[in-house]
């Protein structure tokens, strides 16, 4: 096997026990374990768990990103790639239980790389939604006056939703909760005459 190929091995099997264990319970010895190697093997490619912890996440993060961008890239219309953006958007993240302890508890903020993928993904995310809003005004579509504001709003309202939304997605429509919020979100809760 080679050297890459160890490393994605030693990636997928790590996430794994991190996603089923958390950071603070996972041994080296697990994560060996269940790549099938000897526990000196992992530190040949990774120095520490906090390394191995970080490629796991990286990983992920880039998974969530290239789901995103394969479910919205063909959709013309502005309000219908929003509303797939943010079904992909949960779909990964659910997916993604590594990325999802990192960006979204403080019990790893220890760990040096934390800060600095939480800054990664919420550029990502706001330059995505910004783009998409961006779209909707050239399109007549959407009629903003200041899109970096819609786009932290929008972003915020996802993001205070995720959980709620990825706990429910068993019991209710991933779908019909996503076109609620955007009902909420674009046309408000005033009633127009």
């Amino acid at each position: 096997m080679k050297k890459d190929e160890k490393r994605e091995k030693i990636i997928t099997a790590a996430g794994k026990v991190f996603g089923q264990h958390g950071f603070k319970e996972t041994r080296m010895e697990k994560v060996a374990e269940e790549a099938g190697m000897g526990k000196s093997s992992l530190y040949y490619y990774f120095l520490s768990k906090e390394e191995l912890f970080e490629a796991v996440v990286e990983r992920e993060a880039e998974f969530l990103k290239n789901e995103i961008i394969k479910a919205t890239k063909d959709i013309a219309d502005p309000y219908k790639r929003m509303k797939v953006y943010v079904i992909a958007r949960m779909r990964a993240f659910n997916k993604s239980i590594n990325l999802y302890t990192a960006v979204k508890t403080n019990y790893l903020d220890h760990l040096p790389f934390i800060e600095k993928v939480r800054i990664k993904y919420d550029k990502e995310e706001m330059k995505m939604v910004e783009n998409i809003l961006k779209d909707g005004v050239k399109a007549n579509r959407f009629k903003l006056v200041n899109t970096e504001l819609a786009t932290i709003a929008i972003v915020t309202a996802i993001k205070g939703l995720e959980y709620t939304i990825i706990i429910r997605e068993s019991h209710f429509k991933l779908e019909q909760q996503v076109e609620q919020l955007l009902m909420f979100l674009f046309y408000g809760i005033v009633k127009r005459h």
